[in-house]
C-alpha cells in the first residue's frame, strides 16, 4: 500500500474499571491514547507503519507513551520530545452524564504544534510519506480534528494541508471535535478550522455528535454525508456506532459516484475506546492501498466492510490502542464470517 503520514496528538488515556459511575469505579488504568496516535499504530498493525508527526512531553507519561510508540514500530523520525507536561484524557464510565472524555492537564506540550516545523520532506517524493516502488497509488496524509482546539494546532494544521496539496497528497480527516477543549472566545475560530480542514481534505470521517458540536450540521446518516459534501472533500463516511458505518462519494473520488453503507458486525463490546479510532485505522489501510476497481465503489464498500471488522475486533477489550487488531486478525474475522 501507498505509504501514509499522521500527524496529531499522543496523550494518555485514564480508563476506569467496571463500574456505572465514578462512584462505583475503584480505579483507572492508565493507557497511551490520542486519535492520530492510534490510527497510526493501528496501520502500523495492519501493514506498513506511516510516518507520524507528534509532541511528547519530557515527564514521565511522554517517556511512556515513547516507549509504546517505539514498541509498535512507529518510526522516531518526527516524535518530537517536547518540555512540558503530558495531557490526560479520562473516559467516562458508562453511567455517567456528559463527555466520553474529560481533559486534563497542560495543553500545550500535546497540542502546539510548531507551523514553522511541519516536515514537509515527508511528503516529498524523497520522503517518509512518498509511495514505494510499485505501490498503485499516491501518499495519504491523515489528521484529526482535536489539535484544532489549540491556536497552533490550527496553524500547524494549515501548513500540512498546503504541502500535502503541493505534494499530491490524499487527505483523509477526521472531525472528532472536542468543544470543551476549546475557550469561550475561540469557538468560532476552531470551528471554522474545522469547515477548513473539511474542505482541504478529499476524504472526511465523523459521527452526527462530532459534526453537531462543530458546528457543520445538525443532519444525521446520509444527509449528514451530502451536506460535509458540500463543503469539498469526494468522499464523506458517517460512522454509526454499532449499526455499522455508511459513505457518499461524488464523481471526482478515485472510486467513483457511489452511496454504500456497511451494517457492521454484532460483538459482545467490553469497551469501545478508541473504536473510531480503528475503524479510521482499517477504511485508510484500504483506500490507501489502491485508487481504482473494476466496479465503482468497490474499493468504499470494501474499506467499510474492513474498517468495520477492525472496529468490532478492538471493541471486545478494554483500552484504546492496546485492543487495536493486526491484519492477520482482521482477515480470520472476516473469513469466519464468510
Amino acid at each position: 500500500m501507498a505509504d501514509v503520514f499522521v500527524a496529531g496528538e499522543t496523550l494518555v488515556d485514564f480508563v476506569p474499571d467496571p463500574g456505572e459511575t465514578p462512584g462505583e469505579v475503584d480505579g483507572y488504568a492508565h493507557r497511551p491514547g490520542g486519535a492520530p496516535a492510534n490510527v497510526a499504530v493501528g496501520l502500523a498493525r495492519l501493514g506498513p507503519p506511516p510516518a507520524f508527526w507528534t509532541r511528547l512531553g519530557d515527564d514521565a507519561f511522554g517517556a511512556f507513551l515513547a516507549e509504546r510508540l517505539a514498541d509498535e514500530g512507529i518510526p522516531e523520525t518526527y516524535v518530537e520530545r517536547v518540555a512540558g507536561k503530558t495531557t490526560l484524557a479520562v473516559v467516562s464510565p458508562p453511567g455517567e452524564d456528559g463527555p466520553r472524555f474529560s481533559f486534563y492537564g497542560p495543553r500545550e506540550a500535546t497540542f502546539g504544534f510548531d507551523p514553522n516545523a511541519v516536515p514537509t520532506e515527508a511528503l516529498r517524493d524523497d520522503g517518509a510519506a512518498a509511495s514505494p516502488a510499485g505501490t498503485s497509488g499516491p501518499p495519504w496524509v491523515h489528521l484529526g480534528g482535536v489539535v484544532l482546539t489549540h491556536p497552533r494546532g490550527r496553524a500547524a494544521t494549515r501548513e500540512i494541508l498546503a504541502a500535502a496539496a503541493a505534494a499530491d497528497c490524499l487527505v483523509s480527516f477526521d472531525v472528532n471535535y472536542r468543544p470543551d477543549l476549546v475557550p469561550d472566545d475561540a469557538t468560532e475560530s476552531a470551528s471554522a478550522a474545522v469547515r477548513e480542514a473539511v474542505a482541504e481534505s478529499d476524504v472526511v470521517l465523523c459521527s452526527d455528535e462530532d459534526v453537531a458540536a462543530a458546528g457543520l450540521s445538525t443532519n444525521e446518516g446520509e444527509e449528514l454525508a451530502r451536506d460535509l459534501l458540500g463543503f469539498g472533500p469526494h468522499t464523506a463516511v458517517v460512522t454509526l456506532g454499532s449499526d455499522g458505518a455508511l459513505a457518499v462519494s461524488t464523481d471526482d473520488a478515485p472510486w467513483g459516484a457511489a452511496t454504500v453503507r456497511h451494517e457492521g458486525y454484532p460483538v459482545e463490546a467490553v469497551d469501545a475506546t478508541g473504536a473510531g479510532d480503528a475503524f479510521a485505522a482499517g477504511l485508510l489501510s484500504r483506500l490507501a492501498g489502491g485508487s481504482g476497481a473494476d466496479r465503482e465503489g468497490e474499493p468504499l464498500r470494501d474499506a467499510l466492510a474492513f474498517g468495520n471488522a477492525t472496529a468490532a475486533l478492538s471493541v471486545r477489550s478494554v483500552g484504546g490502542m492496546g485492543s487495536l487488531p493486526s491484519r492477520d486478525e482482521v482477515a480470520a474475522f472476516l473469513a469466519e464470517r464468510e
